[in-house]
Order: C-alpha cells, then structure tokens, then sequence
C-alpha cells in the first residue's frame, strides 16, 4: 500500500484562499440576487443587469468551489485551472493600474500581488511533487 502524500502548507493556504474567494462569490452573488427582490429599489443599476451580474458570481462562486475541493485533492486540472485564473486576474490588475485612480490603483496592485503569490504557492517543488504524486 502506498503511502498518503502530504500537502505542502502552501498548498494548503492556495486551498484556503480558494475556498474564501468561493464563499465571497457565493454570498455576494446571493445578496445582489436578494437586493433585486426588494419592494424598495436597492440598486441605481438596471434589475436585469444586477440580476445578471448575481447569478454570474453564483457561477463563479460554485465553480471556484469545484476547483478548491480538485486542489485540496491534488488534481493536476485544478493546478491548471488556478494558473489560468490567476494569469487573467494579474493581466487584468496590470490593466487596471495603467486605467485607475490613485485610490483605486491600491485595490488593483493586491490583485495583482495576491495573483503572483497564488501561482508561487503552486509553483513550489514541494507543491508540483504533491500534484504529481497524488493522481487526482
């Protein structure tokens, strides 16, 4: 019988990180979701815009969960999954630092370190030697 493979911490606060991203997801899109039922208006926005807008991050908050349970598991695709995101999300900071306000710009500078961060976690040896080893 072969031995279990233990996850790296890194890996483990990726797994973490993941998770927190998903809820955040979840429970936003399902406020909005909520906020556009009100008999008082919630929202300047269009209804159908915010509505649209809820359930896209409920989408996404139930994807992200998919891809924290793969990673927790040692699933190569969610590895894979997590590098694309976090490619598109640290290219979207940099987008957003040369079109935002000082203000703004702060928001998009932890965007874009947390993206680097996220993909030195997975980048680790310890961490590819976990994604190897467990065949997920």
């Amino acid at each position: 019988m072969s031995q279990a493979v233990r996850r790296p911490f890194g890996v483990t606060l990726v797994v973490i990180l993941t998770w927190l991203a998903a809820l955040s997801d979840l429970i936003g899109g399902g406020l909005f979701l909520w906020g556009t039922f009100q008999p008082e208006p919630v929202f300047e926005a269009d209804i159908t815009q915010v509505r649209i807008i809820a359930i896209t991050m409920l989408v996404i908050g139930l994807i992200t969960v998919a891809v924290a349970q793969g990673l927790a598991a040692g699933s190569q695709r969610a590895r894979f999954a997590v590098y694309l995101l976090m490619g598109i999300r640290a290219g979207a900071a940099i987008y957003a630092l040369r079109e935002l306000v000082d203000i703004e710009a702060a928001q998009a500078w932890g965007q874009f370190g947390g993206a680097v961060l996220i993909i030195l976690l997975l980048s680790t040896p310890k961490a590819a030697r976990f994604f190897r080893e467990s065949h997920a």
